[in-house]
């Protein structure tokens, strides 16, 4: 970060004198050329020489003892600033830096110009009368002084906006992140609520196959655990979460739950978002359960361009059209809906269709993207 903002600091150094140049050049131009226009019939070689020589050393030793005293000028601004409550106390003291900062600035180019003249064989340099030079000059710097901070105000103001674009998207992220943690909060009480009641009720017809659903319980909330603080994961962690719930599932329903699970391999490194098939599959088991003598549910990934597509089918009762509220009841569908929207935005699709032979099936779209190993 201190690299970063040493070579920021330096560029806009580089660019200060290059433009100190560039306006100390196209001011020597004018006067060259203004001069040479009025006498070009009666200038010799040696006259040309010194009418281009003298501006040049003028107006590049005024423009570079300026920039020099840049810095301070920026340290006043930034020591001083000018706000709507202080700037009639304030407006004297910049008007008084402005005589101090036009008088250094005349000692600067007069003493340079003083040293460079003889030392190129010059002669001795002439200002002419220093009480008027020094109001001559200084109408200028009053101008350019305004000028620097008119183009400080503006650089301020944009990196603000910069700076204030930087935390609102960082607040954002905050807060989409809190919201997402929440949102796990929910999903995961009500999903260990189920599963314990489930242990429960089976521990008093089979203690043997309660232990079984306990230590897969374990495994499971473990694995939960090592992702916790993400909004994504891994899609085989997923799917070896979703492997441990099924196989609770399974020790309590036995032959009455087919789940199939296909994949390709080389989609195991997508990333998707955290605990997303466990409340998908345990709706599909919930109502399957209610209705149906067994329970059948795939579950298909697959990538298509830039987009991973999930698939949850199941083989139940479906979902009442005419209820338009179905995304906002419950926990399942509901929190999921509301995390895909917290993790991509707009750019998702999550939709259910009934199926005509009977079931469900709910397709979920979202940005492909892959976690190396």
């Amino acid at each position: 970060m201190y690299l970063f903002e040493k070579q920021s600091k330096l560029k806009i150094f580089f660019i200060c004198f290059a433009i100190a140049t560039v306006m100390g050049l196209t001011s020597a131009a004018i006067n060259v050329t203004a001069e040479i226009a009025d006498n070009y019939n009666k200038l010799t070689p040696q006259e040309i020489f010194y009418i281009i020589i003298f501006p040049l050393i003028d107006e590049l030793t005024g423009v570079y003892t300026f920039w020099l005293l840049i810095p301070a000028i920026l340290a006043f601004f930034k020591r001083y600033p000018l706000y709507k409550h202080n700037i009639l106390n304030r407006l004297p003291f910049y008007l008084l830096f402005t005589v101090a900062v036009g008088l250094t600035h005349t000692s600067m180019m007069y003493i340079s110009r003083s040293i460079i003249y003889p030392a190129l064989d010059f002669g001795t340099y002439d200002y002419g009368y220093i009480p008027f030079r020094i109001v001559m000059e200084y109408l200028k710097q009053f101008i350019i002084f305004w000028v620097v901070y008119a183009i400080y105000i503006v650089i301020k103001m944009n990196k603000e906006k910069e700076e204030q674009k930087i935390r609102t998207a960082k607040l954002e992220e905050l807060l989409t992140k809190t919201r997402l943690e929440a949102l796990k909060m929910q999903l995961n009480p009500h999903f260990l609520f189920n599963t314990l009641n489930m242990i429960s009720s089976t521990m008093y017809d089979d203690l043997e196959t309660a232990d079984k659903m306990i230590a897969n319980l374990s495994d499971l909330l473990r694995i939960t655990l090592k992702s916790s603080g993400k909004g994504e994961n891994k899609l085989k962690h997923e799917i070896e979460i979703l492997n441990l719930y099924i196989e609770i599932m399974k020790s309590r329903f036995k032959d009455k739950l087919e789940v199939k699970i296909n994949i390709e391999k080389k989609l195991e490194n997508a990333v998707v978002p955290n605990f997303l098939f466990q409340p998908l599959v345990e709706n599909s088991i919930k109502y399957g359960m209610e209705n149906l003598r067994s329970t059948k549910i795939s579950i298909a990934i697959k990538r298509e361009n830039e987009k991973l597509l999930l698939q949850v089918k199941d083989n139940g009762p479906g979902i009442n059209k005419n209820d338009g509220n179905i995304l906002k009841k419950g926990v399942g569908l509901s929190n999921t809906v509301e995390r895909l929207e917290k993790l991509y935005g707009s750019d998702y699709e999550f939709n259910w269709e009934n199926l005509p032979e009977g079931g469900l099936v709910i397709n979920i779209s979202i940005p492909y993207k892959k976690e190396n190993e």
